[in-house]
């Protein structure tokens, strides 16, 4: 259960996440840089290893939320969707992404949709798996957002949605501070609906947050809901690769 913004800007993009999982599981692990094969790479970790969000230092970044819509029937034995994320972030370009999609143990995996943000392209994916196949739906390089929940699905993208719409009025629509109050929504009542979920058996964990811009890679996590009142952010940062540091100037030069 999630909620996922994504917002381009003539600096990069912005992107928020509101994770939302049982009161019971046990508090993932703040984001950490890690490296391998001369790239940096960034994400947040469940105790056992796996992640639901990451960014690498080419611009990609990865969310993956559960599609419950869809019976949840994979062959055994399972493995977790949390390897998703933490397998496909090593890829430099949708060239690398790709068959590296095709090539997860996708029929041992539950149903998930995961999301794509490839900047150097200007693309966003949205990939589903539905246990029979993989679609994929390619969207342009404009403000989207993503609902899942295991409550009732249809119900909550559609209320959800209406928040998010009626956000889009406000006249600092798009800034980072609107961002984080939309993830802090309660709108219309703080429950099971609300873009910042409560429940009595789950509720918003915790926040992720993604700033690309300025030849960096900034996450901020926030441990617990942002309602809470709390303003303390752990902040990861990573440059972007060398071969990458003229992004900045491909955003601006394109959005003149």
């Amino acid at each position: 259960m999630c909620t996922v913004s994504f917002i381009p800007n003539s600096q990069g993009f912005y992107f928020g996440m509101n994770r939302d999982e049982s009161v019971r599981r046990v508090t993932a692990n703040s984001p950490e840089v890690s490296y391998r094969d001369g790239h940096a790479f960034l994400y947040p970790s469940e105790p056992s290893g796996g992640t639901w969000i990451g960014v690498n230092d080419t611009g990609i970044c990865l969310a993956l939320i559960n599609w419950h819509a869809v019976s949840s029937h994979p062959e055994r034995p399972v493995v977790s969707r949390g390897t998703v994320v933490k397998t496909l972030i090593m890829s430099q370009s949708s060239d690398q992404l790709f068959p590296a999609i095709e090539g997860l143990p996708l029929r041992r995996m539950p149903p998930l949709r995961l999301i794509a943000i490839l900047p150097l392209e200007r693309i966003v994916h949205e990939f589903s798996w539905n246990q029979i196949e993989i679609s994929q739906r390619r969207y342009q390089w404009e403000a989207r957002h993503w609902f899942s929940s295991g409550f009732d699905e249809p119900a909550a993208q559609e209320k959800r949605a209406k928040v998010c719409r009626t956000a889009w009025d406000q006249p600092q629509a798009g800034s980072l501070n609107w961002l984080r109050q939309l993830h802090a929504s309660h709108s219309p009542i703080p429950g099971p609906f609300s873009i910042c979920m409560h429940r009595k058996d789950a509720a918003t964990v915790c926040y992720t947050e993604i700033v690309l811009g300025n030849g960096t890679v900034l996450m901020k996590y926030h441990h617990g809901p942002l309602c809470n009142g709390s303003t303390d952010f752990v902040e990861r940062i990573i440059p972007l690769h060398r071969r990458n540091h003229g992004l900045q100037n491909t955003f601006t030069a394109s959005e003149t």
